[in-house]
């Protein structure tokens, strides 16, 4: 029966998989899911680092129904969406995390106030560079990882996920001890570029491996999201390193 649904599927445009036997480096809850069950751990406690509106917690929420999900978002109005969303099971932090505590500019990006997904703590993180949208600061608070997990007694993350804008490294200098530690079970991270680009903060992928090697960290899988194939070409991707010490 399976074959000709999958020949009509086919007809329509559509690939038919079970879930299960999808591939890695398409679907990272999936991913983690199946990695985190064959090495017989739990999926507890996740880090959203960069949660606009909350997409990505809704979707961590579904595959990890149980765990407690403590969201990170620095922008007023973007957290006012997500804290209106948000559900018991975890907390929503109007907080940035980077590598130092203290009150930074947030660069936002498109429309005064409209809670960008593309704000950033970088004044020339890539995606910004290539648009003409205008720009503000606005001064947020933050903190690293590693005071925050120290201050609400979290001794360990299950799933750190951050999306935030070019600033992702500086997120995982704050995590350091954590890390070390091996207390961060699966790191999910935005990358644009293998190598750093002259002008161009953050967004690149070795820096994150050169960083997380030497703690314990493999790399797994990427995921990409979108490419603008324009010249010079745009890409969007993920990437998922998994703790293996």
């Amino acid at each position: 029966m399976i074959g000709p649904i999958r020949a009509l599927a086919a007809r329509a445009g559509y690939v038919l998989w079970k879930r299960d036997f999808m591939r890695f480096g398409i679907d990272m809850g999936l991913d983690v899911r199946r990695l985190a069950k064959a090495r017989g751990q739990t999926i507890e406690t996740i880090f959203d680092v960069g949660a606009h509106f909350g997409e990505m917690r809704a979707e961590l929420r579904q595959e990890f129904p149980r765990a407690q999900i403590h969201s990170f978002e620095p922008h007023p109005v973007s957290f006012g969406k997500l804290a209106a969303a948000a559900d018991s099971r975890g907390a929503v932090h109007n907080l940035a995390l980077s590598d130092r505590a203290a009150r930074l500019p947030l660069h936002v990006y498109g429309a005064s106030g409209a809670g960008s997904e593309m704000d950033s703590l970088e004044p020339n993180a890539g995606f910004a560079l290539r648009t003409d949208f205008p720009v503000q600061t606005i001064e947020v608070d933050c903190t690293t990882l590693d005071a925050f997990c120290a201050a609400q007694g979290i001794e360990r993350i299950d799933l750190l996920k951050i999306d935030v804008e070019g600033h992702d490294l500086a997120v995982m200098r704050g995590a350091q001890g954590m890390l070390a530690a091996g207390r961060i079970g699966f790191v999910y991270a935005e990358f644009n570029d293998l190598l750093e680009r002259d002008g161009v903060a953050g967004g690149s992928l070795m820096p994150m491996a050169q960083l997380l090697g030497p703690l314990g960290y493999r790399y797994v899988t990427t995921y990409t999201d979108r490419v603008e194939p324009a010249s010079p070409m745009w890409v969007s991707a993920n990437v998922m390193f998994a703790y293996d010490r």
